[in-house]
């Protein structure tokens, strides 16, 4: 046998090889994925920026109010129904009082209408049962006024006897006052409540009642109105989502309607579109389009080439009647802002190439690609 060596190749034929055969290749491999690159992504007259937006929530004031509590910070999470803040929506003594007293005299003129004779059969009666029931309302009410102001007078006398400034003795007997109103409310509360009980299980029997029916309407109207005044409100979160600002602090005042946060939810609702000028291409309600994310759902040559975007097919549902100016950021256009044609997209009913349902994975302030399909073909 023969123990003949293979005879080496030279350097300079290996390297010519390789630009003559491999090179040619790679060269060609590399156009067909840049071409499958633009085929991919659109870029075409018919393909416009879009921009994934939620729904944002203002959490505002009902009346005037104090802030008693502000339970969340910025970019907190938050879910439904979490509280978000307290008010104590405190009204005006004066208003309150008179009010109180003016129930509390229309209910002693109705029960002194009654016939003494009628009262005594009828002292278990529905239409008795009701009077009972407002008057005791009543008294919570005119207690609760009063614990109100016990309250904060106590407040008033603890941060002064902490500075040494009142004795001992004058805070004990704010506190005493204030725990004694806060037992009778208790008691009184618990009395209404055992009345209304009793109204629940009553028949009104006594149908030549000498009541004035729409008189004690009127009248319980005008305590709910004070009770409810009476009320500390907790304000819920509406939906899962993010605390954007919060405009109030514990302890300021809020007047009605005034915002005290703002809350981003975490879903996507819709998608807004951005037609640059010049406008070559308008949109119109009921469009069909194609929407294609731009973040890819795997690594590697495949999320390079853009072929794991997510596709899904939905209709153009509002169109703006005028031009809005959009950053730099948006478009990559070198112009710091450029006018554009905004639309709305829903993001209901969405479906795939193949119309299977598809629910997209974005998340708020994602670009997306919009291409109009059947436009510019």
């Amino acid at each position: 046998m023969s123990d003949k060596q293979p005879i080496p190749i030279p350097a300079e034929q290996r390297w010519q090889d390789f630009r003559q055969v491999i090179l040619p290749v790679i060269v060609f491999l590399l156009c067909i994925a840049g071409v499958m690159v633009l085929w991919l992504n659109r870029v075409s007259p018919s393909s416009v920026v879009g921009e994934a937006r939620s729904e944002n929530i203002i959490l505002s004031s009902p009346r005037a109010g104090l802030l008693t509590k502000v339970s969340v910070g910025r970019f907190d999470t938050v879910k439904k129904g979490d509280p978000i803040a307290s008010i104590d929506y405190s009204m005006d003594p004066n208003f309150a009082d008179a009010t109180v007293e003016w129930v509390r005299a229309q209910v002693d003129l109705l029960t002194l209408t009654i016939d003494p004779m009628q009262r005594a059969r009828t002292a278990l009666s529905y239409n008795q049962l009701r009077l009972d029931w407002l008057n005791e309302r009543t008294s919570v009410a005119a207690l609760k006024i009063e614990l109100q102001h016990s309250e904060k007078e106590f407040q008033r006398i603890e941060t002064l006897f902490e500075d040494t400034l009142v004795s001992e003795s004058v805070y004990n007997k704010a506190m005493t006052n204030r725990d004694s109103y806060a037992v009778q409310v208790q008691q009184k509360t618990e009395l209404v409540a055992s009345i209304e009980q009793a109204l629940r299980e009553a028949q009104d029997n006594d149908p030549a009642s000498q009541l004035d029916q729409e008189q004690i309407k009127r009248l319980d109207q005008g305590l709910s109105r004070v009770e409810e005044l009476l009320k500390d409100i907790i304000l819920l979160s509406p939906i899962d989502g993010e605390i954007g600002s919060i405009s109030k602090q514990t302890g300021e005042s809020v007047r009605p309607g005034e915002t005290i946060a703002t809350i981003s939810s975490s879903q996507v609702k819709k998608i807004v579109g951005y037609v640059p000028q010049p406008i070559y291409l308008e949109p119109k309600v009921g469009m069909e389009v194609e929407i294609r994310t731009r973040r890819p759902t795997t690594s590697g040559l495949f999320s390079w080439l853009g072929v794991d975007r997510q596709v899904a097919r939905a209709k153009v549902s509002k169109v703006s009647n005028r031009l809005e100016a959009v950053g730099s950021g948006v478009l990559r256009n070198r112009a710091a802002y450029k006018k554009v044609l905004p639309f709305t997209i829903d993001l209901v009913d969405l479906v795939d190439a193949e119309g299977e349902p598809i629910k997209l994975d974005i998340h708020p302030g994602e670009l997306v690609d919009i291409h109009f399909i059947g436009a510019g073909e």
